[in-house]
């Protein structure tokens, strides 16, 4: 792991200093890229509580953001199209800065440019995560110029309101197989849903223990955490692998521990979730867990 670190007082210095050094190489006279007729096209797939899938496509080469947010009923964007553009815009920016200042800070040098890294290029198929429930999104689509910084074109947008509740049925499998864990989203005819987003963490029983709650309350809290703040949420789809050695993972599997996993989709306040409870006996262990196998206790939410 390389050690280099930049002094915290020079951190907002070189949040300048990137910006600076980006809009200056930005503004090529001689900029390529004509792209005001451009079309994004949006197709609308499954729109559930928390989550709306979408796929992006353009009629011709070119670099475009994509983005959702709640609708406002006192501001309409086709109205101000570039205003609004520009805006969102900047926003992205300004977020692609501080995650490349962080990663400078960190001692990295290979880092993605703006474009790479914040914009989207050819057939995209994206899901929108940590959305509420009931409730009204844009989701909209513009081209972008990676050369001079700037929103070309006009502005695709569409109105989509999410579900009541989550619309899709998906249960959880489970595998512990030496310091390996993996999670299997599965629907009602056992193929894995890779556009299902869920949410899972493990621990050991000893720091449920500590903490007073019940494994059931303890993870309920973790997940409405989630819920306020899904910028935290590390959101996956399909099968997820991990090594539970401690540099990997958020915990190291220790011979003789017992051990939870919470895995619930990330789909609203009120969907699938499953607790399963397992003691490590070391890299010889080998449990596969279908919901059947499910620790009655601890997925008991009597009382929450």
């Amino acid at each position: 792991m390389n050690k280099f670190r930049l002094p915290i007082t020079n951190h907002q210095s070189l949040i300048a200093l990137l910006f600076s050094i980006i809009m200056l190489a930005s503004c090529n006279p001689e900029a390529k890229w004509e792209t005001d007729d451009v079309i994004v096209k949006m197709n609308i797939g499954t729109v559930s509580a928390g989550f709306i899938e979408c796929n992006f496509s353009t009629n011709k080469e070119a670099y475009y953001l994509i983005a959702c947010q709640p609708a406002r009923s006192d501001y309409d964007p086709m109205t101000v199209q570039k205003q609004f553009m520009t805006l969102n815009l900047d926003s992205a920016f300004s977020d692609y800065l501080m995650w490349r200042s962080r990663l400078l800070y960190e001692g990295e040098f290979n880092i993605a440019p703006f474009e790479s890294h914040s914009l989207q290029y050819g057939d995209v198929h994206f899901v929108f995560t940590g959305l509420h429930a009931a409730t009204n999104y844009w989701v909209y689509a513009f081209v972008v110029n990676p050369e001079t910084m700037k929103p070309t074109g006009k502005l695709f947008l569409t109105t989509v309101k999410t579900a009541i509740g989550s619309t899709m049925s998906i249960f959880f499998e489970y595998r512990v197989k030496g310091r390996w864990d993996y999670t299997y989203p599965m629907d009602g005819y056992g193929n894995i849903r890779d556009i299902y987003p869920y949410v899972t963490t493990t621990r050991d029983s000893l720091d449920i223990a500590k903490s007073g709650d019940s494994p059931a309350l303890y993870f309920a809290l973790w997940y409405a955490d989630l819920l306020e703040y899904p910028e935290w949420a590390n959101v996956l789809f399909g099968v997820k692998a991990v090594e539970n050695d401690g540099w990997n993972s958020s915990v190291e599997f220790e011979k003789g521990h017992t051990y939870y996993t919470y895995i619930s989709g990330f789909d609203g306040a009120f969907n699938h979730h499953v607790i399963y409870k397992f003691k490590w006996d070391g890299e010889s262990t080998n449990y596969y867990f279908t919901e059947q196998d499910a620790d009655p206790d601890s997925n008991d939410n009597t009382g929450l």
